[in-house]
């Protein structure tokens, strides 16, 4: 649920850019690939892409990982979405499995770039203060390693993976850009790409959208029993509340998320004139936004 309605569109596409939207463009649709997140906190990651930098929590909200392993071993990434006006409000993330080829290919890799050395931060000393920065969760025999670099380092990618100098900032962006777009070298390890499916859904309610001329209203009605104007916790200084719709609750609710717009205001009773609008995050792999947004768990 949002508080702008537009951030989830730009956040998802800031993350990974142009090239993973055209990455994930050439592969067919088959059945859909669907996994269980009865509830946040839950589950794993065995890989985890993020963008970090200085920006307002409601902003850090909407912006969600670049990829993601599953503990399951399912491999989520952002798909295409349309240029279009209003586009839609949720983010298109498509997902495929992963052999366990495929993940010690992943864990030999960045041993060979020099990332497993006991070195963490890459970020070569020159970090800009509030500059994006990137990190990377890995999961190396059981233990988590948490990576942090700048993902635009300078690095040269004559060859598929990528070639650094090991153990350097461009290490790490070489790592993250192979990561970024599996594609390339992890073709015959992953399984047909497909819609990913989340089971639970964070959602940011604030402020309904702002009409466009030309365009009228598009008023959906909130399914859900609980009241918009009480759903989740209070978050932003009182201006918008964060919650998880999980279970049954997601199941309810997904429908109408996959038909909302950038223009959408969501209504609890088309009697009244409340509106709202809605930031939606899909949970993958255990993850709470609002927690990691606003603080709290």
């Amino acid at each position: 649920m949002h508080l702008r309605v537009t951030a989830p569109i730009a956040a998802w596409t800031f993350t990974i850019g142009v090239a993973l939207v055209i990455a994930s463009c050439g592969s067919a649709a088959p059945s859909p690939v669907v996994t269980s997140q009865p509830t946040p906190g839950e589950g794993s990651a065995w890989l985890r892409l993020t963008i970090t930098q200085a920006i307002p929590p409601i902003d850090q909200f909407a912006i969600g990982p670049a990829a993601v392993i599953t503990g399951d071993g399912v491999y989520v990434t952002a798909g295409p979405i349309p240029a279009i006006f209003p586009g839609p409000v949720m983010p298109n993330l498509v997902g495929r499995r992963i052999s366990d080829t495929g993940r010690a290919r992943i864990i030999d890799e960045a041993r060979r770039l020099g990332l497993l050395a006991g070195q963490t931060d890459f970020t070569g000393g020159a970090a800009v203060p509030g500059a994006m920065m990137a990190r990377i969760e890995l999961s190396v025999g059981g233990a988590p390693v948490v990576l942090t670099g700048d993902p635009n380092a300078q690095v040269q990618c004559i060859t598929t993976p990528c070639d650094a100098p090991p153990g350097t900032p461009a290490a790490f962006a070489a790592l993250w850009s192979t990561l970024a777009f599996p594609d390339a070298w992890l073709g015959r390890d992953l399984g047909p790409e497909g819609p990913f499916v989340a089971g639970a859904y964070a959602l940011l309610i604030g402020a309904a959208p702002v009409p466009q001329a030309g365009l009228g209203a598009r008023l959906m009605n909130w399914p859900l029993d609980v009241p918009l104007a009480t759903f989740g916790v209070p978050v932003a200084s009182g201006t918008a509340r964060c919650g998880i719709a999980s279970g049954a609750d997601a199941d309810v609710i997904r429908p109408s998320l996959e038909r909302a717009d950038q223009l959408t205001q969501w209504v609890q009773d088309p009697t009244t004139s409340a509106t709202f609008g809605i930031t939606i995050r899909p949970i993958i792999a255990g993850e709470d936004p609002c927690a990691e947004a606003f603080g709290g768990g």
